[in-house]
Protein backbone atom coordinates (compact mmCIF):
# COMPACT_ATOMS: atom_id res chain seq x y z
CA UNK A 1 0.00 0.00 0.00
CA UNK A 2 2.95 2.29 0.72
CA UNK A 3 4.12 2.00 -2.68
CA UNK A 4 0.96 2.59 -4.06
CA UNK A 5 0.15 6.21 -1.87
CA UNK A 6 3.72 7.17 -2.95
CA UNK A 7 2.30 7.10 -6.51
CA UNK A 8 -0.64 8.93 -5.68
CA UNK A 9 1.47 11.71 -4.18
CA UNK A 10 3.64 12.01 -7.01
CA UNK A 11 0.89 11.68 -9.65
CA UNK A 12 -0.86 14.72 -8.03
CA UNK A 13 1.94 16.75 -7.75
CA UNK A 14 2.48 16.53 -11.70
CA UNK A 15 -1.13 17.38 -12.18
CA UNK A 16 -0.63 20.26 -10.26
CA UNK A 17 2.42 21.32 -12.26
CA UNK A 18 0.85 20.75 -15.33
CA UNK A 19 -1.56 24.13 -14.24
CA UNK A 20 -2.58 24.45 -18.60
CA UNK A 21 -3.44 20.49 -18.14
CA UNK A 22 -5.51 20.71 -15.34
CA UNK A 23 -6.83 24.11 -16.33
CA UNK A 24 -8.45 22.89 -19.79
CA UNK A 25 -9.06 19.19 -18.13
CA UNK A 26 -11.80 21.15 -15.87
CA UNK A 27 -12.87 24.19 -17.91
CA UNK A 28 -13.82 22.47 -20.93
CA UNK A 29 -16.95 20.32 -20.03
CA UNK A 30 -18.08 23.26 -17.63
CA UNK A 31 -17.59 25.98 -20.94
CA UNK A 32 -20.00 23.34 -22.78
CA UNK A 33 -22.27 22.97 -19.62
CA UNK A 34 -22.91 26.84 -19.56
CA UNK A 35 -23.08 27.42 -23.38
CA UNK A 36 -24.54 24.55 -24.98
CA UNK A 37 -27.97 25.03 -23.21
CA UNK A 38 -28.27 28.35 -24.49
CA UNK A 39 -29.17 26.74 -28.05
CA UNK A 40 -31.86 25.01 -26.61
CA UNK A 41 -34.46 27.82 -27.01
CA UNK A 42 -37.71 28.88 -25.47
CA UNK A 43 -38.96 25.21 -23.77
CA UNK A 44 -40.63 24.92 -20.31
CA UNK A 45 -39.27 25.70 -17.70
CA UNK A 46 -39.65 21.88 -15.99
CA UNK A 47 -37.88 20.81 -19.07
CA UNK A 48 -35.18 22.67 -19.08
CA UNK A 49 -33.99 21.74 -15.98
CA UNK A 50 -34.34 18.71 -16.79
CA UNK A 51 -32.44 18.67 -20.27
CA UNK A 52 -30.10 20.64 -18.18
CA UNK A 53 -29.83 17.80 -15.69
CA UNK A 54 -29.27 15.62 -18.57
CA UNK A 55 -26.49 17.61 -19.99
CA UNK A 56 -24.78 18.10 -16.73
CA UNK A 57 -24.48 14.07 -16.26
CA UNK A 58 -23.04 13.76 -19.85
CA UNK A 59 -20.24 16.75 -18.97
CA UNK A 60 -19.10 15.05 -15.84
CA UNK A 61 -18.90 11.28 -17.61
CA UNK A 62 -17.04 13.29 -20.74
CA UNK A 63 -14.27 15.00 -18.05
CA UNK A 64 -13.50 11.74 -16.80
CA UNK A 65 -13.22 10.24 -20.12
CA UNK A 66 -11.36 12.78 -20.87
CA UNK A 67 -8.77 12.84 -17.84
CA UNK A 68 -8.67 8.38 -17.64
CA UNK A 69 -7.99 8.52 -21.32
CA UNK A 70 -5.87 11.62 -22.75
CA UNK A 71 -4.42 12.53 -19.51
CA UNK A 72 -3.37 9.26 -18.32
CA UNK A 73 -2.11 8.28 -21.61
CA UNK A 74 0.11 10.97 -22.02
CA UNK A 75 1.37 11.21 -18.13
CA UNK A 76 2.58 7.47 -19.12
CA UNK A 77 4.04 8.29 -22.30
CA UNK A 78 5.96 11.37 -20.77
CA UNK A 79 7.68 9.08 -18.07
CA UNK A 80 8.47 6.74 -20.56
CA UNK A 81 10.02 8.59 -22.80
CA UNK A 82 12.36 10.26 -19.50
CA UNK A 83 13.38 7.04 -18.69
CA UNK A 84 11.40 6.66 -15.20
CA UNK A 85 10.09 2.96 -16.46
CA UNK A 86 13.97 1.82 -16.82
CA UNK A 87 14.95 2.92 -13.82
CA UNK A 88 11.98 1.51 -11.68
CA UNK A 89 12.53 -1.51 -13.47
CA UNK A 90 16.02 -1.94 -11.74
CA UNK A 91 13.95 -0.94 -8.03
CA UNK A 92 11.98 -3.10 -5.73
CA UNK A 93 8.43 -1.68 -7.26
CA UNK A 94 5.91 -3.95 -8.60
CA UNK A 95 4.30 -2.67 -12.11
CA UNK A 96 0.72 -3.77 -11.13
CA UNK A 97 1.22 -1.42 -7.55
CA UNK A 98 2.95 1.70 -9.80
CA UNK A 99 -0.20 1.19 -12.50
CA UNK A 100 -2.59 1.02 -9.37
CA UNK A 101 -1.06 4.39 -8.01
CA UNK A 102 -1.66 6.28 -11.27
CA UNK A 103 -5.02 5.13 -11.99
CA UNK A 104 -6.58 5.74 -8.33
CA UNK A 105 -4.66 9.38 -8.74
CA UNK A 106 -7.45 9.80 -11.96
CA UNK A 107 -10.00 8.40 -9.83
CA UNK A 108 -9.42 10.77 -6.98
CA UNK A 109 -9.16 13.80 -9.66
CA UNK A 110 -11.72 12.64 -11.70
CA UNK A 111 -14.26 12.26 -9.12
CA UNK A 112 -13.56 15.71 -7.47
CA UNK A 113 -13.74 17.10 -11.29
CA UNK A 114 -17.26 15.64 -11.44
CA UNK A 115 -18.53 17.02 -7.82
CA UNK A 116 -16.94 20.84 -9.90
CA UNK A 117 -19.58 19.93 -12.60
CA UNK A 118 -22.14 19.12 -10.72
CA UNK A 119 -21.95 22.16 -8.73
CA UNK A 120 -21.49 24.12 -12.01
CA UNK A 121 -24.95 22.33 -13.21
CA UNK A 122 -27.21 22.81 -10.35
CA UNK A 123 -25.92 26.68 -10.21
CA UNK A 124 -27.19 26.83 -13.85
CA UNK A 125 -30.60 25.65 -13.12
CA UNK A 126 -29.92 22.29 -13.65
CA UNK A 127 -32.14 19.41 -12.51
CA UNK A 128 -32.65 15.78 -10.82
CA UNK A 129 -35.08 13.46 -9.53
CA UNK A 130 -33.35 12.08 -5.97
CA UNK A 131 -33.79 9.01 -4.15
CA UNK A 132 -32.02 6.15 -2.26
CA UNK A 133 -32.18 3.90 -5.41
CA UNK A 134 -30.59 6.56 -7.69
CA UNK A 135 -27.70 7.70 -5.26
CA UNK A 136 -27.13 4.24 -4.22
CA UNK A 137 -27.06 3.11 -7.96
CA UNK A 138 -25.04 6.19 -9.28
CA UNK A 139 -22.01 4.97 -7.46
CA UNK A 140 -21.35 2.00 -9.58
CA UNK A 141 -22.26 3.65 -12.71
CA UNK A 142 -19.31 6.15 -12.26
CA UNK A 143 -17.06 3.22 -11.16
CA UNK A 144 -17.72 1.38 -14.95
CA UNK A 145 -16.54 4.76 -16.60
CA UNK A 146 -13.68 4.81 -14.34
CA UNK A 147 -12.88 1.64 -14.93
CA UNK A 148 -13.61 1.42 -18.92
CA UNK A 149 -11.73 4.89 -19.05
CA UNK A 150 -8.46 4.27 -17.33
CA UNK A 151 -8.31 0.46 -19.04
CA UNK A 152 -8.58 2.32 -22.60
CA UNK A 153 -6.17 4.96 -21.14
CA UNK A 154 -3.60 2.18 -20.66
CA UNK A 155 -3.49 0.50 -23.53
CA UNK A 156 -3.27 3.86 -25.29
CA UNK A 157 -0.05 4.49 -23.18
CA UNK A 158 0.92 0.70 -23.69
CA UNK A 159 1.22 1.02 -27.45
CA UNK A 160 1.77 4.59 -28.37
CA UNK A 161 5.30 5.80 -26.80
CA UNK A 162 4.83 9.90 -27.80
CA UNK A 163 3.68 12.17 -25.58
CA UNK A 164 1.78 13.77 -28.13
CA UNK A 165 0.28 11.26 -29.95
CA UNK A 166 -0.57 9.22 -26.81
CA UNK A 167 -2.59 12.52 -25.59
CA UNK A 168 -4.62 12.92 -28.95
CA UNK A 169 -5.53 9.27 -29.29
CA UNK A 170 -7.17 10.16 -26.28
CA UNK A 171 -8.72 12.60 -27.13
CA UNK A 172 -9.69 11.30 -30.59
CA UNK A 173 -11.49 8.35 -28.36
CA UNK A 174 -13.24 10.85 -25.89
CA UNK A 175 -14.50 12.72 -29.13
CA UNK A 176 -15.86 9.88 -30.76
CA UNK A 177 -17.40 8.02 -27.90
CA UNK A 178 -19.27 11.22 -27.30
CA UNK A 179 -20.46 11.90 -30.90
CA UNK A 180 -21.26 8.56 -31.50
CA UNK A 181 -22.60 6.87 -28.51
CA UNK A 182 -25.56 9.29 -28.01
CA UNK A 183 -23.79 11.67 -24.98
CA UNK A 184 -24.08 14.60 -27.88
CA UNK A 185 -27.27 13.49 -29.58
CA UNK A 186 -30.79 12.46 -28.48
CA UNK A 187 -31.10 8.72 -28.84
CA UNK A 188 -33.90 7.98 -30.95
CA UNK A 189 -32.17 10.82 -33.65
CA UNK A 190 -28.99 8.62 -34.16
CA UNK A 191 -28.63 5.60 -36.55
CA UNK A 192 -29.19 2.31 -35.75
CA UNK A 193 -25.62 1.24 -35.93
CA UNK A 194 -25.07 4.47 -33.95
CA UNK A 195 -27.58 3.00 -31.04
CA UNK A 196 -26.07 -0.33 -30.99
CA UNK A 197 -22.43 1.60 -30.22
CA UNK A 198 -24.24 3.82 -27.65
CA UNK A 199 -25.27 0.61 -26.04
CA UNK A 200 -22.32 -1.51 -26.66
CA UNK A 201 -19.49 1.07 -25.20
CA UNK A 202 -19.88 1.28 -20.98
CA UNK A 203 -19.46 5.35 -21.14
CA UNK A 204 -22.07 5.44 -23.54
CA UNK A 205 -24.18 2.90 -22.02
CA UNK A 206 -23.62 4.33 -18.18
CA UNK A 207 -24.26 7.81 -19.26
CA UNK A 208 -27.90 6.73 -20.54
CA UNK A 209 -28.81 4.92 -17.83
CA UNK A 210 -27.78 7.80 -14.86
CA UNK A 211 -29.91 10.06 -17.80
CA UNK A 212 -32.45 7.73 -17.21
CA UNK A 213 -32.30 7.30 -13.63
CA UNK A 214 -31.91 11.03 -12.69
CA UNK A 215 -34.40 12.69 -16.03
CA UNK A 216 -36.68 9.75 -17.22
CA UNK A 217 -36.81 8.01 -20.04
CA UNK A 218 -38.63 10.74 -21.94
CA UNK A 219 -35.22 12.21 -21.51
CA UNK A 220 -32.81 9.31 -22.10
CA UNK A 221 -34.24 7.82 -25.19
CA UNK A 222 -34.54 4.57 -24.34
CA UNK A 223 -34.68 2.20 -20.79
CA UNK A 224 -30.67 1.52 -21.03
CA UNK A 225 -31.70 -0.16 -17.32
CA UNK A 226 -31.82 -4.01 -18.47
CA UNK A 227 -29.59 -6.67 -17.12
CA UNK A 228 -28.60 -7.81 -20.46
CA UNK A 229 -26.63 -4.15 -21.16
CA UNK A 230 -25.97 -3.75 -17.35
CA UNK A 231 -24.01 -6.94 -17.52
CA UNK A 232 -22.38 -6.09 -20.69
CA UNK A 233 -21.32 -2.75 -19.47
CA UNK A 234 -19.34 -3.91 -16.55
CA UNK A 235 -17.63 -7.02 -18.46
CA UNK A 236 -16.07 -5.30 -21.08
CA UNK A 237 -15.24 -2.22 -18.63
CA UNK A 238 -13.23 -4.49 -16.38
CA UNK A 239 -12.36 -7.08 -19.27
CA UNK A 240 -10.51 -3.38 -20.90
CA UNK A 241 -8.80 -2.61 -17.10
CA UNK A 242 -7.72 -6.02 -16.74
CA UNK A 243 -5.96 -5.51 -20.47
CA UNK A 244 -4.97 -2.57 -19.83
CA UNK A 245 -3.22 -3.43 -16.79
CA UNK A 246 -1.23 -6.39 -18.53
CA UNK A 247 -0.40 -4.04 -21.23
CA UNK A 248 0.92 -1.50 -19.64
CA UNK A 249 2.90 -3.64 -17.15
CA UNK A 250 4.52 -5.71 -19.58
CA UNK A 251 5.10 -2.95 -22.37
CA UNK A 252 5.86 0.26 -20.60
CA UNK A 253 8.56 -1.73 -17.76
CA UNK A 254 9.87 -3.35 -21.02
CA UNK A 255 13.65 -2.78 -21.07
CA UNK A 256 13.93 -1.93 -24.89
Amino acid sequence: MNEIKVVIDKSFKEFFRNKMELLWTLLVPNMFLLIVPLMYGNIPLELMMSLKGAFTLTMMNFLTAFACQANLAGSIASDRGKGLYLKMSSMPVKAWKEGIGRVFALWIFSIGGMALVLLVGVAYGAGFTLNVMNLLAVGGLILIVLLMASGTGLIIAALIKNESAATHTGVAITLVVYFLGGMAFPYPNLPSFMQVFARLHPVASVNSMMTYLFEGEVIAGYNPLTLEQLLLSVGIALVTFAVGMLLYSRCCWRKE
